[in-house]
């Protein structure tokens, strides 16, 4: 199925609704796919629209998935689309997307995310924090100057975004050290260590292939052999 339109309708409250009209393969007329997203799903498919667009510069290729309510978003960078597949019940409904035009429409909503993190309670000690830590390794390894600094940018990006929403929920332990002066060092702990295993999880080509380069090993994209260096 071909896609024509794709739209995020953003509201006040922080929730969203998802639209996307398409023809179906026989031209058969036009059907739309469309779904309601709370505001914690919203954040989930913006960190999603992020971290698919980070793999893309850093030429990963692999196809990821997202699961939200009554909503399943599956990535495939091979061919170039997102196939969306919308659950009411028993029954299913599936289109796709070109993942241009995906990226396109949720430029905006990231930009509404991260400004809704930014103007958090704990917002700003969250973006200060972020910018003074040290890269994580050995992620950025071989990279090109600029191509480690927009890593890093996009990681803090959506770094911020998630631990912006878990310091704000009731009882929140990150909320407590970041309130406190005197527990700085051990918040700046915890989030180097997120933002490393956050990492990990969304480039984890990218992390192995760093690590066999730092042991002094040839790099084989087949995940499955590793060979010295002559």
């Amino acid at each position: 199925m071909a896609s024509k339109i794709f739209v995020m309708d953003m509201r006040d409250d922080g929730t969203c609704r998802l639209s996307l009209s398409f023809r179906g393969d026989r031209g058969t007329g036009i059907s739309r796919l469309s779904c309601d997203l709370s505001r914690d799903d919203l954040l989930q498919l913006a960190v999603f629209a992020e971290a698919s667009g980070l793999r893309d510069a850093l030429g990963e290729s692999e196809p990821s998935e997202l699961e939200l309510e009554g909503l399943t978003v599956a990535d495939d960078p091979k061919r170039g689309e997102l196939t969306m597949i919308r659950q009411q019940g028993y029954s299913e409904q599936s289109a796709k997307v070109g993942r241009a035009v995906f990226q396109a429409e949720m430029a905006g909503v990231v930009e509404v995310c991260l400004t809704r993190a930014e103007e958090s309670k704990h917002g700003e000690t969250l973006r200060a924090l972020l910018s003074e830590l040290t890269p994580p390794e050995p992620l950025l390894a071989g990279l090109s100057p600029d191509v480690a600094e927009m890593t890093l940018y996009r990681l803090r990006e959506i770094t911020l975004m998630l631990l912006a929403a878990r310091a704000a929920e009731r009882g929140s332990s990150l909320g407590r050290l970041l309130r406190a002066k005197k527990s700085r060092e051990r918040a700046e702990a915890e989030i180097t260590a997120y933002l490393s295993a956050l990492a990990g999880n969304l480039l984890p080509r990218q992390v192995r292939r760093a690590r066999e380069a730092r042991l002094g090993l040839r790099v084989i994209d087949n995940p499955g052999k590793m060979s010295e260096r002559s």
